[in-house]
């Protein structure tokens, strides 16, 4: 029996890990990987006490600075799917068939980039649809990419690709897009972005590879395509 299991490795579960074994507290912290939404960022400029710092470079501070606690336990390769009661305490099961029975439950998954859920998105999974920028801007070298979003990670999917694509279109379905002043200023300026609001993706298209993306024009109603490389 546990006296806490924290189910995610970023930021918010791998701090509550450092705290509970502190307090000497039989802890079990389960992920299927370290870093949360970070990871997937080249370039972390608001972690407090760094100026700098990759994704990458993070997770794996995070990581360090975990597993150098005494008294907790990690799985770092399986994900948790039912918190189940039991009496007074609660049992957590996993996709891998584990379980773990606890005193305390510390939900700490955070949140994971949606996925469209629209025509084509499926079937070209890695054939054109991406969801790691960082990972695969440089397959998008001379040709043309799409990045559907205009928040922060959408913004930042951008400034991966600009090193790479020739051409980059930004597709955010309000009016503007929504990313922090910092990034906007250092999107804006590049003549291979073209930003197109109140856009609301409806279809990815394409033959073995993607070659275009369906859009309805929210503002007259219209349905529009983009010839593209890349999703």
């Amino acid at each position: 029996m546990y006296d806490l299991v924290i189910v995610g490795g970023g930021p918010g579960g791998v701090a509550a890990g450092v705290y509970a074994a502190r307090k000497k507290m039989r802890t079990l912290l389960l992920t299927d990987s370290f870093g949360g939404q970070s990871l997937v960022s080249a370039d972390v400029r608001n972690w407090i006490g760094t100026k700098s710092v990759s994704g990458f470079d993070l997770a794996k501070m995070l990581e360090e600075h975990l597993r150098a606690q005494e008294d907790i336990e990690i799985v770092a390769d399986d994900l948790a799917e039912k918190v189940e009661k039991k009496g007074g305490g609660f049992i957590v099961r996993t996709k891998g068939g584990k379980a773990f029975e606890t005193k305390y439950v510390l939900l700490a998954s955070g949140s994971r980039r949606r996925k469209l859920g629209v025509p084509g998105e499926k079937e070209f999974d890695g054939k054109g649809v991406f969801y790691c920028s960082i990972c695969d801007a440089p397959v998008m070298k001379d040709k043309t990419a799409a990045v559907v979003g205009g928040g922060n990670a959408g913004s930042e999917a951008v400034l991966d690709l600009l090193p790479y694509a020739s051409k980059i279109y930004i597709l955010e379905r309000s009016t503007g897009l929504k990313c922090d002043p910092v990034t906007y200023e250092k999107i804006k300026t590049s003549s291979k972005l073209q930003v197109i609001t109140s856009a609301e993706t409806k279809e990815i298209v394409g033959d073995k590879f993607v070659t275009g993306l369906a859009y309805k024009d929210l503002t007259t109603g219209e349905l529009k395509k983009l010839e593209l490389d890349g999703v």
